[in-house]
């Protein structure tokens, strides 16, 4: 059984799907072979056949709801605004963080031309800046690295992931962007994997969004289609919840880097899809609010959808509004979180001045 689960615990999220999925057809074969033994054979799997006809057809017609997840802006106005909004959104959760998990401000003390977001992944946390904010802020602009919603708490197998929505990702990136409007005269926001997802969103809703710098961004799962991935973001959100160890040998025990979770959410997954959703529906029907964006994928990597994340830059790119593409090739070797610096696969060297190269630099001027 070790064994087994430790084959499993090296597959990609694609094959880790598939395989849940044939284990859910093994356990449907067995439910119908069960019936057959007190009904007809073909009455018993037609029954099943049919309960799972209906379920996906129920699946494939609920609607995935984005009403709820448009901007609700709020820019501070001034410094000291914006100072004060940052404070009371780093006090607002109760819960005990993980020390390195905090909320991180570098402030020259004033207003600069240029302030810059940083929106970590899930079940990552400001951390994962602990090098590229000092590099940004010695270069002059004011940095903010907000802590993502139910991430970075001190009890690293917490299940907090399954109670994230997007609810709460419009509200973190929407805050984010507020506090940024009063510490710079332009507002820059890169964001990684779940943080890209939110820049995005920022990037499609936002007029103080001078500059987005989406990199890895969550719009699909990789190995599926646009409609396979709708069907998945529908069961996630549909389903209970299913917490999956990290490393499902040692669990809570795994080490791991000491800023992350040892456990991911198919609920909080199924949320941030469905953030990237209205995203794209917003990007469908008027050209984004924001200024410029850089799309950053990584021709490696294995967590996300390559095409999905490519199908946001060509809906960008068709609204007129200025758009740089820039792909790490795979020769390259880089994991799926090319910013912290601890993440197994990580190359600051060659990752970060391309990255601040883009920060700085309008799309329109490249």
């Amino acid at each position: 059984m070790d064994a087994a689960i430790a084959a499993l615990s090296h597959l990609s999220v694609t094959q880790k799907a598939l395989a849940l999925i044939a284990v859910g057809g093994v356990a449907l074969f067995m439910l119908a072979a069960m019936l057959a033994l007190v009904l007809p054979a073909r009455l018993a799997f037609a029954a099943v056949a049919g309960t799972v006809a209906i379920a996906l057809a129920y699946l494939l017609l609920r609607p995935i709801v984005t009403y709820d997840l448009g901007p609700r802006p709020a820019p501070a106005a001034d410094h000291a605004a914006a100072l004060a909004r940052f404070a009371a959104d780093a006090a607002a959760d109760p819960t005990p963080l993980n020390p390195l998990c905090h909320p991180r401000l570098l402030d020259h003390g004033e207003r600069r031309p240029v302030a810059v977001v940083l929106l970590h992944g899930v079940s990552s946390c400001p951390q994962a800046f602990v090098d590229l904010a000092p590099a940004l802020f010695a270069r002059g602009h004011n940095v903010i690295a907000p802590r993502m919603p139910q991430n970075g708490y001190a009890d690293r197998a917490t299940d907090a992931l399954a109670r994230m929505t997007a609810g709460e990702l419009r509200a973190w990136g929407d805050a984010a962007v507020d506090v940024a409007a009063g510490l710079g005269d332009e507002v820059v926001v890169l964001g990684i994997s779940a943080g890209g997802t939110v820049a995005a969103w920022t990037a499609a809703n936002r007029p103080e969004v001078a500059r987005a710098v989406v990199v890895a961004p969550l719009f699909g799962l990789p190995g599926f289609g646009a409609r396979a991935n709708d069907l998945l973001t529908r069961i996630m959100l549909f389903l209970p919840n299913v917490s999956v160890w990290k490393d499902p040998l040692r669990r809570a025990a795994w080490e791991g880097m000491p800023h992350a979770y040892a456990r991911q959410a198919t609920r909080g997954t199924g949320e941030i899809l469905r953030l990237a959703r209205a995203t794209l529906e917003r990007l469908a029907e008027a050209p984004p609010a924001g200024g410029s964006l850089a799309l950053v994928t990584n021709a490696a990597d294995r967590a996300i959808s390559l095409p999905a994340a490519d199908r946001f830059g060509d809906l960008w790119a068709a609204s007129g509004k200025p758009l740089t593409r820039y792909v790490f090739p795979v020769e390259d070797r880089l994991g799926h979180e090319i910013i912290d610096p601890m993440e197994p696969g990580a190359d600051p060297a060659l990752t970060y001045p391309v990255l601040i190269d883009l920060v700085e630099t309008p799309a329109a001027d490249r």
